[in-house]
């Protein structure tokens, strides 16, 4: 099974094991300086434990300054980076994984906030995103000094032991600048006509097959579409790639600069393949391509329809590292699956280290690495079976305990459940799949269908109680919502109740954007109320946008910073914050989408009958998957049975 994900593939004369390529993604998991940590070896070493055929690193930086992109990422510009990469290397080639450092200079993406200097690129034209950050365009001299730091720096990586280099050449960075017609408006010989503006990279290329060898593997990252005016598309990447070809690449690397660069869950999987297809006939190199692969039913497939030699899986990497093995050794069902949340992104932009909503360890693998086993085969109550129940199951099913989960529904996966009804949602039904089967694999006890008592897990003689219950849906504290063309977001979703003509969602947090996309989508009349200055507060903007682009056709009326002042026969009484003015909205039906609350009512009985009880995730403090899962696993990781924290002597 999975024949062509499974076989060799050929970078140059370098052999890679198979045909899964983890791609380039930030992990801020480096020295502040660029050095590299114990915490990003760990982090690249379980990637290529877990069967990666290849592992392109996170972008490496090629100066100081103007060339930095994160605060914490790696570099490749100075004599002593070569034996502090040459610690990352290894750890990944001893499991028989290929690893190329990516080398990147942001050009005008560098941020002041984290460079400290006003950025370079070709030509004095910011980025889109920020307008104010106009870059001083470089002279041709520089441009000449700066295509003799890339040869260096890969001159360090293959001195450190790399089996290559791949060249930053997509999303906006400054080789893709120089090759954009979007961005490149240079009249010397790098800039103008194809040849020159191609010109930059093609010297980075002669300059590294020169000093490194021309058998030295060299890939390049390159757009095959971008979201500009006059930018590069699939036809235009089709005659880069067959230049770099020519200019001595032993492989591309097909991505794109959009929306769609790290795209929300809501994207297909395999949507980008027709960008690699357009590449892939215009070149004989081997193509590598990301889009969006989840399952490794989609990647193989993308390898028997000859879109490409080597298929990229980046943040389903971040959510299973073991993705590669699992599949080649019929553990499909138990991969962990990417749901596309994009919490990986939002920690980053945050300039936190990379974490991950469906798996704890991501970014942490040194902190979970060792497990105390000393459960001795007692059992632990875990009430509740949504992702913080069932990580915390897990964890302590590892440690040797026994642990019984008990869930009133009739499925694990607690609100996840609800979840998956929204619009594209089935990344999540995958999720709860995997999780299902990972309990399942665990051979960890499942009592579903009744609400549990104290009474039942006291039959038990547990050493420890973990609740898990969750959240309920808040109702605030205003006039009219008991009336009966109210309802909640909950229960649009689940489907019981069924609201129709004009309809105000309160609330516009992850819940009440999907609950209003989904009456929009029916053909409903939908106002959005939210009390903050923005919709979706606190979420991730490439989410927000991506669900706005579905609810925006449909004329939404968007009422920011107003607050729910009551429910009337007929509609709601607003108070806008900024005046204090009170507004009128008609509606048929109300949905409120508030947030949710601790399920007091469960844990409170619990509690009291199991003091030491270990309150976990949403039944703690609500939040988001992520919050929870890492949650969970901490405190799972960290338990003491009962017996042990009154310094009693245990008995096998």
């Amino acid at each position: 099974m999975y024949g062509r994900l499974r076989s060799e593939g050929k970078i140059g004369r370098l052999t890679i094991p198979n045909r899964v390529v983890m791609p380039a993604m930030g992990t801020n998991l480096s020295a502040t300086g660029g050095g590299v940590t114990d915490d990003i070896i760990a982090f690249y070493e379980a990637r290529a434990k877990g069967g990666v055929g290849l592992i392109i690193t996170e972008v490496t930086r090629i100066e100081g300054g103007r060339g930095i992109s994160d605060p914490c990422q790696l570099a490749a510009y100075r004599y002593s980076d070569i034996a502090d990469l040459q610690r990352l290397t290894g750890a990944v080639q001893k499991y028989g994984t290929r690893i190329f450092i990516q080398l990147q200079h942001p050009g005008r993406m560098a941020s002041p906030l984290v460079a400290g200097e006003s950025p370079v690129a070709p030509s004095p034209v910011a980025d889109p995103s920020t307008p104010d950050n106009v870059p001083r365009e470089l002279t041709e001299d520089e441009c000449a000094e700066m295509i003799g730091k890339f040869v260096f720096a890969a001159y360090v990586a293959k001195s450190a032991g790399a089996d290559g280099v791949e060249l930053h050449g997509a999303h906006g960075y400054l080789i893709n600048e120089f090759l954009s017609p979007a961005m490149n408006f240079r009249t010397d010989r790098y800039g103008g006509s194809f040849e020159n503006r191609m010109r930059f990279v093609e010297e980075i290329l002669a300059g590294i097959k020169s000093g490194c060898g021309k058998h030295f593997p060299v890939s390049v990252r390159i757009n095959a579409e971008e979201s500009l005016p006059g930018g590069i598309d699939p036809e235009e990447a089709a005659r880069i790639a067959a230049a770099l070809e020519r200019a001595g690449a032993d492989a591309v690397n097909v991505s794109c600069y959009s929306l769609g660069c790290i795209e929300p869950g809501s994207y297909e999987q395999g949507w980008k393949k027709y960008m690699a297809a357009a590449v892939k006939k215009a070149v004989s190199i081997p193509v590598i391509a990301v889009s969006n692969i989840k399952d490794p039913s989609v990647a193989e497939t993308l390898l028997e329809e000859g879109v490409c030699d080597f298929v990229g899986v980046g943040r389903g990497l971040l959510a299973d590292p073991e993705w590669a093995a699992k599949t080649f050794s019929g553990g499909e069902s138990v991969i962990r699956r990417c749901i596309g949340c994009l919490s990986c992104f939002a920690e980053i932009a945050n300039l936190r280290q990379v974490r991950c909503a469906v798996n704890p360890k991501t970014g942490r693998e040194r902190e979970y690495l060792d497990p105390v086993r000393d459960g001795e085969g007692r059992a632990v109550a875990v009430i509740g079976g949504g992702p913080a129940g069932i990580e915390a199951a897990l964890v302590l099913k590892e440690r040797g305990f026994a642990p019984v989960i008990f869930d009133g529904g009739e499925r694990l996966g607690g609100t996840l459940n609800t979840a998956d009804r929204g619009y594209g949602k089935d990344k999540i039904t995958k999720y709860v799949d995997s999780l299902v089967a990972q309990v399942d694999s665990a051979g960890i006890e499942v009592r579903l269908g009744r609400e549990v008592t104290p009474k039942d897990v006291g039959g038990l003689d547990p050493c420890g109680v973990f609740l898990a219950c969750g959240g309920e849906p808040c109702i605030p504290p205003v006039p009219g919502t008991d009336l009966d063309f109210v309802c909640t977001a909950e229960d649009v979703l689940l489907g019981r109740a069924c609201p129709e003509g004009r309809i105000v969602v309160v609330g516009s947090g992850m819940t009440g954007l999907e609950t209003a996309e989904t009456l929009a989508l029916k053909g409903c009349g939908v106002t959005m109320v939210e009390m903050l200055g923005e919709v979706g507060p606190g979420m991730y903007y490439l989410v927000v946008l991506d669900v706005m682009s579905r609810i925006g056709p449909h004329d939404p009326v968007v009422l920011t910073g107003h607050r729910l002042e009551r429910i009337v026969p007929g509609g709601v009484e607003l108070s806008r914050l900024s005046d204090g003015e009170k507004v009128a909205v008609q509606a048929d039906s109300v949905v409120l989408a508030v947030g949710v609350a601790p399920r007091k009512g469960v844990t409170e009985p619990f509690k009291a009958a199991f003091p030491d009880a270990v309150v976990i995730g949403d039944a703690r403090c609500c939040g988001r998957i992520l919050e929870a899962s890492q949650d969970a696993r901490g405190r799972a990781f960290t338990f003491q049975p009962r017996a042990q924290r009154r310094g009693e002597v245990q008995h096998g």
